[in-house]
């Protein structure tokens, strides 16, 4: 007979897994050894703590050295306690924003805390806002801390430097003399091009400055009229901006293939600024469809889609570009979305989740068996698109769901392979939320679950209850949780789905709380 577990343990599993500490009793709230195992895993957690807890020093020590925000929920007194404080903004420097007036005042613990994050100057005391020694600190590890220093150090060109060099768009909290000043911002957007939209002016409109833009060659936005219409400084920056800084520079200079080209070769949407006739020009779409990186890029920024229908047309140049990014099939003509060679290109560089070629594919090659298996290899979702014959194909459907890194295609398999053992089996091994899909004899089926759930612990969520009550099933389960490193989601959709009967296992809640504290140590 299973031991039946007490509401003490139920607690010591709820915390350890995620914040359920704030739904339980007072009587546990207050219970040192379910608190500890709380705040040891989640600092936070001990704002649900009894009054008599967040007031004892060792808990909040315990809380504030996994996460220094703990501060928040203790004591006046231990907000004013030294050695908390410095637990505290040693873990989060921001932490200080909770201290003691007395201890924001404290020149070591604000020093603790800038060390850890420059921006946590914020909270210092006014005098220390104006020590040299803390400021420094503070922009050396965050430029942005600056905005949080006295008047005076923010007009102290040395400190200026120092923040600059650390974070180049720190320029915006200077004085306007120091954004006037060509070191200070020569500086600043070598560190970040950014940095030029707080530049004075005059400065904008210095060559000098705006060609020290190292990245972020997009910044030519904020760079002079004068220099925006400069070939030598549009150059530069639209090497160093992906291309983006194209659309920054003058009608005349868009229309440069010197110009476009050097564009589009470092970011081929880039092609979308360029005027007609540039993107009527084979070289320059050629060049622009070979640099199309569609895993950074949103489809509908495709180089292709800004082309000509001419070109759109020409079969070199689809060839071209959806040997770069397969989805471009979307853009060509009915006639090359009929064309085998074309699609068997398409569908052999089509990623999911960044388009997907077969859905522009014509009809007769969605029902062409080569060019299927083709594409559901690459993309086993591909086979929402299939024709239902080759939805009903075993191969087809054995390619498709082996397909790792995308969601199960067993969705899209006909119903007699959805109720077959050997294709769910494959399908489960590869996704474990696969099982969703399958008929309930096969969620009922403990060879099936098992494969499953030793893949994934979300499958436990569509086995059958009978499973769900099943011990070996769910503790597989629970050791899949620990698969990808600690996940308290993971641990909670087990509790979610198990019966009641094994939620009140005693076997089983310890081996779920000596998952969680093994993972998590």
């Amino acid at each position: 007979m299973a031991k039946i577990i007490t509401e003490k343990e139920k607690a010591l599993l709820a915390v350890l897994c995620n914040d359920e500490l704030k739904h339980t009793t007072d009587e546990l709230k207050a219970d040192k050894e379910v608190v500890m195992a709380a705040v040891y895993y989640y600092g936070w957690a001990l704002e649900y703590a009894s009054e008599e807890l967040k007031a004892d020093k060792e808990f909040v020590m315990a809380a504030v050295l996994n996460d220094g925000w703990a501060l928040t929920y203790t004591t006046d007194e231990l907000k004013a306690d030294k050695e908390v404080v410095m637990a505290a903004v040693q873990t989060n420097g921001r932490a200080l924003m909770d201290a003691s007036d007395e201890l924001k005042a404290d020149k070591e613990v604000v020093m603790a805390a800038v060390k850890i994050d420059g921006t946590a100057l914020e909270y210092a005391s006014e005098e220390l806002k104006a020590d040299k020694e803390v400021v420094m600190a503070a922009v050396e590890n965050d430029g942005r801390a600056l905005d949080s220093a006295s008047d005076e150090l923010k007009a102290d060109k040395e400190f200026v430097m120092a923040a600059v060099q650390t974070n180049g768009t720190a320029l915006a909290y200077t004085t306007d003399e120091l954004k006037a000043d060509k070191e200070v911002v020569m500086a600043a957007v070598k560190n970040d091009g950014y940095a030029l939209m707080d530049a004075s002016d005059e400065l904008k409109a210095d060559k000098e400055v705006v060609m020290a833009v190292q990245n972020n060659g997009d910044a030519l936005e904020y760079a002079s009229d004068e220099l925006k219409a400069d070939k030598e400084v549009v150059m530069a920056a639209v090497q160093t901006s992906n291309g983006w800084a194209l659309e920054y520079t003058t009608d005349e200079l868009k229309a440069d293939k010197e110009v476009v080209m050097a564009a589009v070769k470092v970011w081929g949407p880039g092609l979308q600024y360029a005027p007609d006739e540039l993107k009527a020009d084979k070289e320059v779409v050629m060049a622009a469809v070979q640099n199309n990186n569609y895993k950074r890029i949103p489809k509908t920024n495709s180089a292709f889609e800004h082309t000509t229908d001419e070109l759109k047309a020409d079969k070199e140049v689809v060839m071209a570009a959806v040997q770069y990014y397969g989805a471009a099939l979307e853009y060509t003509t009915d006639e090359l979305k009929a064309d085998k060679e074309v699609v068997m290109a398409a569908v052999q560089n089509s990623v999911w989740p960044y388009g997907n070629a077969l859905a522009y594919a014509s009809d007769e090659l969605k029902a062409d068996k080569e060019v299927v298996m083709a594409a559901v290899k690459i993309d086993g979702t591909s086979l929402s698109f299939v024709s239902d014959e080759l939805r009903a194909d075993k191969e087809v459907v054995m390619a498709a769901v082996q397909c790792s890194d995308v969601p199960s295609a067993l969705a899209y398999a006909s119903d007699e392979l959805k109720a077959d053992k050997e294709v769910v089996m494959a399908a489960v091994q590869t996704n474990d939320t696969a099982l969703e899909y399958t008929t309930d004899e096969l969620k009922a089926d403990k060879e099936v679950v098992m494969a499953a759930v030793k893949n994934g612990v979300y499958a436990l969520e569509y086995a059958s209850d009978e499973l769900k009550a099943d011990k070996e099933v769910v503790m597989a389960a629970v050791k899949s949780c620990n698969r990808d490193g600690f996940n308290a989601n993971h641990f909670e959709s087990v509790l979610e789905h198990v019966s009641d009967e094994l939620k009140s296992d005693k076997e089983f809640v310890m081996a779920m709380v000596e998952n969680v504290m093994a993972v998590q140590d």
